[in-house]
């Protein structure tokens, strides 16, 4: 069996962290796009909730908030829970590698080889 899912997006709000004798976690939305065609082209956006990890979820909290472009590879984890007699499921993404693909700010990019190192149009 293999369970393994790629997607690239933009969080939709800053990431929390949560810390608990020397562990950590963080958890984040992501805004995924998702292209159909049914007569005509058509699009449409999902909203995955992601989890992470020990040094990951310090390195999501440093370096990326809402709006950050991001490409993930990972697992997708599914459970369950009752709240007032009701039954509630919930799918996440845990996080296994993270790339960031666009930088924290403007004033962080480098300008070392040239004024725009990495295309942006300013």
């Amino acid at each position: 069996m293999i369970n393994h899912i790629v997607v690239v997006g933009r969080l939709t709000k800053d990431p929390k962290i949560y810390s608990n004798q020397g562990k950590h976690l963080a958890t984040f939305s992501l805004a995924v796009d998702r292209h159909y065609k049914y007569k005509t082209e058509h699009q449409a956006c999902d909203y995955l909730n992601c989890k992470a990890l020990g040094t990951r979820a310090l390195n999501i909290k440093q370096y990326l908030s809402q709006g950050s472009l991001v490409a993930i590879i990972g697992n997708l984890q599914s459970s369950k829970y009752d709240k007032v007699g009701q039954t509630h499921f919930i799918t996440e993404i845990l996080v296994e590698t993270i790339r960031f693909l666009s930088p924290k700010s403007l004033t962080q990019v480098s300008t070392a080889c040239s004024p725009n190192p990495i295309g942006l149009k300013l």
